[in-house]
């Protein structure tokens, strides 16, 4: 996904819209527009277009309440929601954090096709009593039919699908092993991509439709899902059994508050990797500034701002402490879209973990698989 388009909150939950969802949303009016209606139905040009857009429109309204479930079910299990995005392919719940129990897992993963049975059920039933009406009749009757088959798909064991989320769920429970549930259901991911992948192919060349490359993409799409969820789930792993203190950095570069950004740039700044500065009073720490802070600060403005205008004063930064667990620490991190915290002891400031840091050294222990 690229850039979206935030368009409000739901029970507090920001909603968005990727770029690649106008996309699908015209492919889908069209579709409905000049093939699903047409064929079963008489109407005039702009009904036809009129009855495509609204139905467009609650299909996603729809896949907007699938993953509203899996959110709402993970806010009652202490499991916060971010943001909720649409996108070409579906939608996709933002969570805080990981699970840290199967059943947690397995209720959160359920809840979404739950939601869309349910869904389909409801739009079931209108269509029946609208028999009168041929357009609500229409409408009610394809979305049924379309949140059934989203119910049905998203089951289909394959990680990170809900279903395979369902099947980790299970071996996690089963086998107490998190990490191995996560492969198996990984490999399972990895199975249902390349079978996607293999049906289009054969669909598209032994039968000429190009509902086949839907199959591809689709199968390329979870295949590379699969992989990067599976990859955060390691490193987040990784983390396990370690501090703030393990993680924290103690030397950062030091700057006087009143240096402007552009002797910053110039001096400091380009002969050092650290992506933070500890912003000082004489002798006093008083406010950190990241490179972060420092980009976006308007160039035209360089000889004009100091350090000590563009940082974050020692009281604003979010403190942890050193016995603090790391991989809660960088769950907070990620709920709260925080760049850094600051490690306090007794009062005092010891150190510093800059989220780009923390997940570099999860990655090295990966690699060396500590």
């Amino acid at each position: 996904m690229g850039k979206s388009i935030q368009l409000g909150k739901i029970f507090g939950i920001p909603f968005r819209l990727d770029y690649s969802w106008f996309l699908i949303f015209i492919f889908i009016t069209v579709l409905l527009s000049l093939s699903v209606f047409p064929s079963g139905y008489d109407w005039s040009t702009g009904y036809y277009w009129m009855v495509g857009i609204i139905t467009s429109l609650l299909f996603f309204a729809s896949v907007l309440a699938h993953e509203l479930a899996h959110s709402l079910v993970g806010r009652r299990e202490g499991i916060p929601a971010k943001s909720i995005t649409l996108f070409f392919f579906g939608g996709i719940a933002h969570i805080g954090k990981e699970a840290s129990r199967p059943t947690t897992e397995l209720r959160m993963a359920a809840a979404g096709p739950l939601c869309s049975i349910a869904l389909a059920g409801i739009f079931y039933g209108i269509s029946l009593l609208s028999s009168g009406n041929e357009y609500v009749a229409a409408l009610t009757g394809w979305l049924a039919f379309i949140n059934g088959i989203l119910a049905i798909f998203n089951m289909i064991p394959g990680f990170p699908l809900d279903g395979g989320r369902v099947l980790r769920s299970i071996i996690w429970l089963v086998t107490g092993n998190y990490m191995r549930a996560t492969r198996i259901a990984t490999m399972s991911g990895y199975g249902v991509s390349y079978l996607l992948i293999l049906s289009g192919i054969i669909i598209l060349i032994l039968l000429g439709w190009l509902d086949g490359l839907w199959f591809i993409f689709l199968g390329f799409f979870l295949h590379s899902a699969a992989r990067m969820t599976y990859r955060q789930s390691t490193l987040r792993d990784s983390l396990k059994g370690f501090t703030a203190q393990d993680v924290m950095t103690r030397d950062f570069p030091r700057v006087p508050r009143h240096l402007t950004i552009r002797e910053l740039v110039n001096g400091t700044l380009l002969t050092t990797s650290s992506q933070c500065f500890l912003v000082t009073d004489g002798d006093r720490v008083v406010g950190s500034l990241t490179m972060q802070q420092v980009k976006e600060v308007p160039r035209e403005h360089w000889d004009l701002t100091t350090t000590g205008q563009a940082m974050t004063p020692v009281e604003n930064l979010k403190k942890v402490q050193p016995s603090d667990e790391a991989l809660s620490i960088l769950e907070r991190m990620d709920e709260e879209n925080l760049e850094l915290v600051a490690v306090v002891k007794e009062g005092r400031l010891i150190g510093m973990i800059l989220r780009d840091d923390l997940i570099r050294f999860s990655q090295r222990l990966r690699e060396l698989k500590m």
